[in-house]
């Protein structure tokens, strides 16, 4: 019996499945979108475009308050996904991977290191008392 539960629902996941048509949308169609938000941390803006064809262009902008930016412009076609990427952010560098081109001006190493530690808020030591407390106790152990 209690293998036949197993069976029986193989059976109707099978059954469920041979009914299952792919949905035909048609060919692609154009279409257009853009958006701007802005709050109390920074903004950004987007935008994207598709020809019907299947060729997608688009854009979209991170603006943070504390000064980070970052611009990414990218592109889909028959070649394949591909992207261009403008930013300030710290830990990147400028390099071309794969079918992506990223322009850094972030400051790197030793640069980046004076920058912050001069940006570093130091907070002043408490003064500091021995406290005392009891010894640990165990209610298994007797000597």
């Amino acid at each position: 019996m209690k293998h036949l539960i197993p069976v029986i629902s193989l059976a109707a996941v099978c059954a469920l499945a041979q009914h299952v048509q792919e949905e035909n949308n048609g060919p692609p169609e154009p279409y257009q979108y853009s958006y701007a938000t802005e709050d109390k941390e920074g903004s950004s803006t987007a935008e994207e475009s598709t020809d019907g064809s299947g060729r997608i262009q688009g854009k979209y902008t991170i603006s943070l308050v504390d000064g980070r930016q970052r611009t990414v412009t990218y592109w889909a076609d028959e070649s394949g996904f591909h992207a261009d990427v403008i930013t300030n952010e710290l830990g990147t560098e400028s390099k071309n991977p794969g079918d992506a081109t990223i322009q850094s001006s972030a400051p790197t190493g030793e640069e980046a290191a004076l920058q912050f530690d001069s940006q570093r808020i130091r907070a002043k030591a408490s003064h500091v008392e021995p406290v005392a407390v009891p010894a640990p106790v165990s209610r298994f152990f007797r000597a």
